[in-house]
């Protein structure tokens, strides 16, 4: 998950391939460690719209109804978070949550400012890291330096031009109540899933010269995503063409890593997850708030008074506030969890939301840094085993000393050569 730890100066560049352990020793430790944590839409213009900053993510209730990924409004964007050398836009458009309900998803959309090749610009529909799960977290949002997760949005930016400069239309949506009405559905793969195919449909509809091929990329949260849209997408948009996914550090094991962590709380032993956990309980809260998308969730039934009273923080800051030391970065799973608490519903929606098991329609490419602590590497090791086991179309490439954030700079060159070939460029 994302994501506002401090960036590395420099991360390297070279790749090198791991052998994977298999068997349940390899499960387990990732599994302690993993705590670290969808009717065709016609490619036509879409005019721009005027409106007010706050007004543009609080569309009337009755314009909101419709074909899943059509355009609801859009304006140009200019300065951040625009992309250099491209046409940017600020897209509304239109979803549906995991009640069945039309929803209102905001989104970025950049494309090359240059003729586009025969067939349209090839699309990567990109799924960001964890900002937070309030409002004013979602990366549409970064207008400026104080931004609060300008730090890793902006990074990402700069990633996202050099895909520009390769010739590829991005596209990027904010996710399910993100910036827009509702809860955000943190980790639930089909709600992120239906975010990112949805903004690929509403790109071609706001410009016709992107094609129908697309790929869906995303780091930490997002790589979860791009997994589930991996699996998911081609059924939900069957009018488009989903070339595969780019994966990066992606959250996995989550269900397995939160028992085992109050397991050792339970046993007196919490502390000596701290070397593997770090500082990921600050997650805990989005994780949650994640999960009562998805079942009427009781935090009281395993969290601490203490921890009981700061889970509010999470509907408010974003989740650089949530690291720091006076917030959820300060507590240790000792102070977070009840003894014998239970956590099983709680378990039961991460289980469900983990990428692992997950029947893949087209191939994915795995991307993952060795010093990573907030993703850490045995995790992402365990859920690649657990893929190829069944059979499952992967690939998968990790960088020695590369962490978190790192890994998007040190994967990049590998990353292009994959989606050059997809496209056949």
């Amino acid at each position: 998950m994302s994501d506002n730890e401090s960036a590395r100066a420099e991360q390297p560049k070279r790749r090198v391939s791991r052998p994977l352990a298999g068997g349940f020793t390899t499960v387990l430790a990732a599994a302690i460690a993993g705590l670290s944590l969808a009717a065709p839409v016609a490619a036509t213009p879409v005019a721009t719209e005027e409106s007010t900053e706050a007004s543009f993510y609080l569309p009337a209730g009755d314009r909101v109804p419709g074909t899943p990924g059509s355009v609801i409004q859009l304006r140009p964007l200019t300065g951040d978070p625009a992309l250099a050398g491209a046409r940017n836009y600020l897209v509304l458009y239109r979803s549906v949550d995991m009640q069945g309900n039309p929803v209102a998803v905001s989104g970025t959309l950049a494309v090359p400012d240059s003729t586009p090749p025969p067939g349209g610009w090839p699309l990567i529909s990109w799924a960001h890291g964890t900002t937070g799960v309030a409002d004013v977290c979602a990366p549409s949002q970064d207008t400026s330096p104080g931004f609060p997760a300008h730090d890793y949005t902006a990074l990402v930016r700069r990633l996202q031009e050099r895909w520009i400069a390769a010739g590829y239309a991005v596209a990027q949506t904010d996710y399910q109540g993100l910036g827009t009405p509702g809860p955000h559905g943190y980790l639930i793969g089909t709600a992120e899933q239906r975010a990112v195919t949805d903004m690929a449909r509403a790109a071609r509809q706001v410009d016709p010269d992107i094609g129908v091929r697309w790929v869906a990329m995303g780091h930490s949260q997002g790589g979860q995503a791009v997994i589930f849209t991996d699996a998911q997408a081609q059924q939900w948009a069957p009018e488009l063409q989903l070339l595969g996914s780019v994966a990066l550090a992606p959250a996995s094991h989550q269900g397995i890593g939160l028992q085992a962590s109050q397991l050792a709380t339970t046993a007196g032993v919490a502390g000596a997850l701290t070397p593997l956990t770090g500082g990921t309980v600050s997650f805990l809260p989005l994780i949650i708030r994640g999960a009562q998308t998805m079942t009427p969730l009781d935090p009281a039934r395993f969290l601490t008074p203490r921890a009981q009273s700061m889970l509010a923080q999470a509907d408010t800051g974003c989740i650089g506030r949530l690291r720091q030391q006076d917030s959820w970065g300060g507590l240790t799973a000792d102070d977070v969890f009840n003894r014998d608490g239970d956590i099983s519903e709680l378990i039961r929606v991460l289980n469900e939301n983990d990428p692992s098991a997950l029947a893949l329609t087209q191939p994915l490419l795995v991307l993952q840094g060795r010093a990573d602590t907030t993703v850490p590497a045995l995790a992402t090791d365990a859920m690649v085993v657990q893929q190829r086991a069944g059979g499952q179309p992967v690939q998968y490439h990790s960088y020695p000393g590369a962490d978190h954030r790192g890994v998007l700079d040190a994967s990049f060159d590998d990353a292009l050569a994959w989606v050059d070939t997809r496209f056949g460029r």
